[in-house]
């Protein structure tokens, strides 16, 4: 049963029906123990006052036989009782019938042997509770019965009023349970109707000011997965505008290249236009590498962290753009000096190979790139640094803060970029705890990047 309301009905409703079957069984035990006593003080108590009531200066009374009549006779209303008054124990002096007219009364004593107090016994096929009692000389003895059938009857009676007190009080419990429950419950159903009837996107955060105590921890958690959602919807629409914005040039401009290429109308002019539309695919690969590498960074969030080793990292990163900076006249160094970092090797590397791009990009032909890193202040619990410089045009001071904003571009730089890289720097620097330093690059001019780590002991 997945009803939360179908299983609080369920337990309540056996809850009930349970305290209804013990309160019973305990009902009946307790009649079924106490029966005997309570008619037992009600024997008692008869014969004592009759003994008490008989005339001490007389031994007999010959009163046997049929009792008189008293006005507005109701036999309904009287034990089915009978009273016997025996004297020196065999002479029967008083003897009251029976109220039941069709019932027999006993010819015998009660009690033959007439020893005082109870016994149990079949007289004429019926099971009769006696009592017996003498007076202080021993010769008057009272003794009274009655059929087990009337203590019988008398508990089976006081059974049922018991029972039906009993199921109308459970009765009422469950029904003010069901109303209580139903009220709770109100709040529930009320916001479970409110989120249907959300409209597609609605991410606002749910009410929980009017639910129980107890609900409340997870609207409130839910509330923070709404609000992670809407972040993510949000970072997916700013990507997918980002991406129609900053495709739309370069995309523009393949196809106008190789509409330049189709019509050249010599072999010099058409391999003109292959390079530059060669130039503008390589340019529009790199935007669309990092604008993945921008969603994914996006999509996945905090990523966990191990240490790695960050040299190995630098001289890895290096060997991939050996032949690129080989081929456009660059000389490409590297300067490590160790260091143990926790990272996502992975984010590293981006953040790595777009700084080791845009220094290739923006350094003239001839010009020099170094890529180091190492412990910030030589010792073995120092900081770990990671550096890129070159000795290009460089970067105003005003604006080094700003390059690291999506899409800015430096003014006064001839290159053309997409102003993606260096924010992904920045997003993985911060998701790293790292802070980046610049200034100027290589012999004192140019342009450099020092991304600061805190350092970490590697596991042996």
């Amino acid at each position: 049963m997945k009803s939360l309301q179908g299983r609080l009905l369920a337990v309540m409703v056996g809850v009930i029906v349970l305290c209804w079957v013990v309160s019973l069984a305990a009902l009946m035990v307790y009649l079924q123990h106490s029966r005997s006593s309570i008619w037992d003080d009600k024997l008692q108590a008869f014969a004592t006052r009759i003994v008490r009531a008989l005339p001490a200066n007389k031994t007999a009374f010959n009163l046997v036989g049929p009792g008189r009549e008293v006005r507005d006779d109701d036999r309904a209303s009287e034990f089915d009782l009978v009273i016997q008054i025996w004297s020196q124990r065999r002479l029967l002096t008083v003897q009251s019938p029976r109220p039941r007219v069709q019932a027999n009364t006993p010819a015998a004593a009660l009690k033959p042997d007439f020893v005082d107090g109870f016994a149990t016994r079949v007289i004429d096929g019926e099971r009769w509770r006696v009592y017996a009692i003498s007076d202080s000389t021993g010769t008057m003895q009272a003794q009274v019965g009655i059929p087990h059938e009337v203590i019988d009857a008398e508990v089976r009676e006081a059974a049922m009023q018991a029972l039906l007190a009993n199921s109308v009080l459970l009765a009422l419990v469950g029904v003010l349970l069901w109303h209580t429950m139903r009220r709770s419950l109100k709040p529930v159903a009320a916001l479970e109707r409110l989120v249907r009837e959300r409209t597609t996107f609605d991410l606002t955060p749910l009410p929980s000011t009017s639910l129980p105590t107890e609900l409340q921890p997870l609207v409130q958690s839910f509330n923070r997965v709404l609000a992670q959602l809407d972040q993510a919807v949000e970072s997916e629409r700013r990507f997918i505008g980002d991406a129609a914005h900053e495709l739309r040039t370069p995309l523009s401009a393949l196809q106008a290249q190789v509409e330049v290429a189709m019509r050249a109308p010599s072999g010099k002019e058409k391999d003109t236009a292959l390079e530059k539309l060669l130039a503008t695919a390589k340019r529009t690969t790199r935007l669309a590498e990092q604008l993945l590498d921008l969603a994914r960074l996006n999509a996945c969030g905090h990523t966990p962290h191990e240490p790695a080793d960050l040299g190995n990292l630098v001289l890895h990163v290096a060997s991939e753009f050996e032949v690129q900076a080989e081929l456009q006249g660059r000389r490409l160094s590297v300067e490590t000096g160790g260091g143990c970092i926790a990272c996502n090797i992975d984010e590293i590397g981006i953040l790595l190979r777009n700084l080791v791009d845009n220094a290739l990009r923006y350094t003239a032909p001839g010009g020099q790139i170094r890529i180091a890193c190492g412990t910030a202040s030589g010792d073995a619990d120092g900081a770990v640094y990671l550096e890129v410089a070159d000795d290009g045009p460089g970067v105003p001071a005003a604006e080094r803060q700003a390059i690291f904003r999506r899409f800015h571009r430096a003014s006064g730089n001839r290159v053309r970029g997409s102003g993606i890289g260096l924010s992904l720097v920045a997003t993985i620097a911060q998701s790293h705890g790292a802070t980046i330093e610049t200034g100027l690059g290589l012999e004192g001019r140019g342009f450099r990047v020092r991304v600061v780590f805190a350092q970490v002991r590697p596991v042996p």
